[in-house]
């Protein structure tokens, strides 16, 4: 239900500390549904702040009533933080709405996205992004970036729950690092890495793996035999089905991004490439073909520039979602996972060609650099060690890409046009 409020009216009496705005532990914006019309809201509370309900307060720039909203709530894994969550509908497009989280509340805003591109749209992309290395985080604000879009490896905690204080960190990043000075939250997307995953492998001790007993009893003690990815489905809302690690949103008929599991979360393990996933990829894709702006990410990738190019999953990326790419229009693929920086030359059917595709990335936003044991492959046409993100500014007719690095310094870029 949701109500309008003026400031006389009664307040929040509960977790009021006198005197100082209440202010979450974690603020995190996404999108479910319609970036123009929408936006999901998610903060954490923990017990020093009392028992505070769902409540969130929103208003329309330029207003002076609030509305008032009830959300739902649930835990976050293997911690004492509670996780809120409003999505609010039948917002107006390129317009601005402040919100807080109560009266005693401190109080932030967003912006919805427009319905078309009579204005450019910015967004800052990469992966790999880590929990205490937030440098690229603050560079990416300077150019006032609509939203963020993360490809993978978010806090590297691994799905293990000892090691849950990474996420608190990572989520630290974005409250100082992706909330401008005077408040407005910048939205994040994200698709799952492998780092997102539990794996038995990571159970060792001086290097050498538990006993056998051990392992079995620590998997029944943290619940970790249904699901891998630990944290993952519980900590974002997602543009899609929430159990899968895939979805598209679009915006507008000008974009629509494809959040792709890159042989991840799957049963049995590493058949999301090749599976379900993959047939509803190309209905996806069928769908949209004719939109001027289609961008996959996903965290494996189909060309890497550091690790081998017979890899599994690599392998399997170009046999079964190149030829989708290639066949309904995508430009531009977003790839991650090396900790390296490469734009290839645009490949059509494993050849250079003219009005191929280009894959970008390889994802080393909070990550150190690896060296490029691939960099010399065929595909690869620039190639740098270091830290990165992606600016990309989209017109009717043109994707524009800025490449930056953790100092500021723009070290690449390149321009594709459109055609109508």
């Amino acid at each position: 239900m949701i109500m309008l409020v003026s400031c006389s009216q009664s307040r929040e009496l509960a977790g009021r500390t006198s005197g100082v705005p209440f202010d979450p532990a974690a603020i995190f914006l996404t999108w479910q549904h319609d970036p123009a019309t929408t936006m999901t809201i998610d903060w954490h509370t923990t017990p020093e702040d009392g028992q505070r309900g769902s409540e969130l307060h929103f208003r329309k720039d330029g207003e002076t009533d609030w509305k008032v909203t009830h959300g739902n709530w649930h835990g976050f894994p293997h911690s004492d933080r509670i996780i809120h969550r409003v999505d609010l509908r039948r917002l107006e497009p390129a317009t601005i709405y402040h919100f807080r989280f109560g009266e005693d509340s401190k109080e932030y805003h967003f912006r919805t996205m427009p319905l078309d591109l009579s204005d450019p749209v910015r967004f800052v992309t990469g992966g790999d992004t880590h929990h205490s290395r937030h440098e690229m985080s603050a560079v990416a604000m300077t150019y006032d970036p609509d939203f963020i879009l993360w490809g993978g490896d978010l806090a590297y905690a691994n799905g293990t729950p000892e090691r849950v204080e990474m996420w608190y960190g990572w989520f630290d990043g974005i409250k100082e690092n992706l909330i401008s000075e005077d408040g407005r939250v910048v939205p994040i997307l994200v698709a799952i890495g492998n780092h997102e995953l539990f794996g038995v492998r990571r159970l060792q001790r001086d290097g050498e793996a538990w006993p056998e007993e051990e392992i079995e009893a620590y998997l029944t003690e943290h619940n970790l035999w249904d699901g891998k990815a630990t944290f993952f489905f519980d900590l974002f809302a997602f543009p899609g089905r929430q159990e899968a690690a895939w979805g598209v949103l679009d915006f507008g008929d000008y974009m629509s991004l494809f959040l792709l599991d890159s042989d991840h979360n799957s049963v049995p393990l590493y058949q999301s490439v090749t599976g379900a996933q993959t047939g509803w990829l190309e209905a996806v894709l069928k769908e949209r073909q004719d939109r001027p702006h289609l961008f996959p990410i996903y965290h494996v990738p189909a060309y890497p520039s550091h690790r081998s190019f017979d890899g599994w999953t690599n392998t399997r990326i170009r046999e079964h979602w190149v030829p989708l790419f290639e066949k309904y229009g995508v430009r531009v693929a977003f790839e991650n996972h090396d900790h390296t920086y490469k734009r290839t030359h645009p490949i059509r059917e494993g050849k250079i060609s003219e009005d191929g595709i280009v894959y970008m990335g390889d994802g080393s936003w909070g990550r150190n650099p690896r060296s490029g044991e691939s960099s010399d492959q065929w595909y690869i046409n620039r190639f740098e060690s270091r830290i990165h993100g992606i600016v990309v500014t989209l017109t009717a007719d043109r994707q524009e890409y800025i490449m930056v690095d953790d100092t500021g310094e723009e070290f690449d870029s390149y321009t594709i046009t459109i055609s109508p």
